[in-house]
């Protein structure tokens, strides 16, 4: 069971997000959102971009050093990991088998995806469990 029902993404934000993709094409970016849970709503309040180890047009490893970094920057801050985010450079932003394969999370952090494949970026996001996904509501305001 998800410990909130909603994730709300700030429109900078989401903005940063999309930057962020944009900035890391041909390859896969990476990076989680932080905040704190009121009223049932994941609420963002910051973002902690981590190098993808792999470089890889279709797949990510966080980098370990950027993992450690930014825990240790939500445990200071009193935030609570809310979302783990990555883009899709060339497809939909819909989880792929690898996204269900790796995801060590379960359903306890949103999986944000930032297509790119669209004219316009789309990003959604997803509740993974072992083989299958929902979508998640992704919102700007509670």
């Amino acid at each position: 069971m998800p410990p909130f029902t909603a994730l709300v993404l700030p429109d900078a934000l989401r903005a940063e997000v999309v930057a962020h993709a944009r900035a890391e094409f041909p390859f896969e970016c990476c990076g989680l959102l932080a905040g704190t849970i009121d009223a049932g709503a994941g609420v963002a309040t910051a973002r902690f971009p981590v190098r993808n180890a792999l470089r890889s047009p279709t797949d990510y490893l966080t980098d370990a050093r950027g993992m450690f970094d930014a825990f240790r920057a939500m445990r200071a801050g009193g935030l609570e990991l809310l979302a783990i985010y990555h883009s899709h450079p060339a497809s939909a932003p819909v989880p792929s088998a690898r996204d269900l394969a790796c995801n060590t999370y379960g359903e306890t952090v949103v999986h944000l995806i930032a297509g790119l494949a669209a004219a316009e970026p789309e990003v959604r996001g997803w509740w993974l469990g072992e083989s299958e996904y929902r979508e998640a509501v992704v919102t700007d305001a509670l």
